[in-house]
């Protein structure tokens, strides 16, 4: 991935391509194979697309939350949840699509229950750090020395964005999902999804040239 900066600029110039069924990521023989026997009851098949998937669902919580803790947790719960609904499951979206369904909802329901908890307790505050959702490894000290101010004020304006802009944002940044999956996991239209990025790209852009 990117360093701060490549990440930054990411967040505010993300293409926004056409609708393309095609590029919904396929199955792959290894995932359609064990996909098969876990439907049957063989939880070792199971246990291979947990492997196989294992990444992709911790991100895909830890962008609803921005905590380690809370994403293992949830990671644990959707896998769970998945194995039980396994059999429900008909093909109708990819495996993966449908995954990430379930997390990116057991995420949010984690969010709220927090926020409900938090918000007795101190006024409210918002520990997300959306650059550290989409960068990748940290960037050596002298590099970050000389975008810290930048990357600081990105996330400050990311921050200050509605939750279905940021969330948006971020899923889509990620470089993880494509638009197809994201409308799945927001129960939200393509069209929709295109605008709400590119409104917050262009949110935070304005703030950020403003200051």
């Amino acid at each position: 991935m990117a360093p701060v900066t490549g990440t930054v600029a990411t967040l505010l110039t993300l293409p926004l391509p056409e609708s393309d069924a095609s590029a919904l990521p396929r199955e792959t023989a290894d995932v359609q194979r064990w996909l098969d026997q876990a439907r049957a009851g063989d939880q070792a098949a199971f246990g291979a697309l947990v492997d196989a998937h294992r990444r992709l669902v911790f991100r895909t919580a830890y962008a609803a939350l921005g905590r380690r803790e809370d994403a293992e947790d949830v990671s644990q719960e959707a896998f769970i949840l998945a194995w039980r609904k396994l059999s429900g499951f008909r093909g109708d979206s990819a495996f993966r699509t449908w995954l990430v369904t379930i997390t990116w909802r057991r995420a949010l329901d984690r969010r709220r229950a927090r926020a409900a908890w938090w918000q007795r307790l101190t006024p409210a505050r918002d520990d997300l750090d959306p650059i550290a959702f989409v960068a990748g490894e940290a960037p050596s000290p002298e590099h970050e020395t000389l975008v810290r101010e930048r990357a600081t004020r990105a996330r400050h304006e990311i921050r200050q964005l509605s939750p279905t802009l940021r969330d948006t944002l971020l899923l889509a940044a990620s470089g993880d999902y494509t638009y197809e999956e994201i409308s799945a996991m927001l129960g939200t239209p393509i069209g929709t999804i295109k605008w709400r990025v590119s409104e917050a790209r262009r949110i935070v852009a304005a703030r950020m040239d403003g200051k």
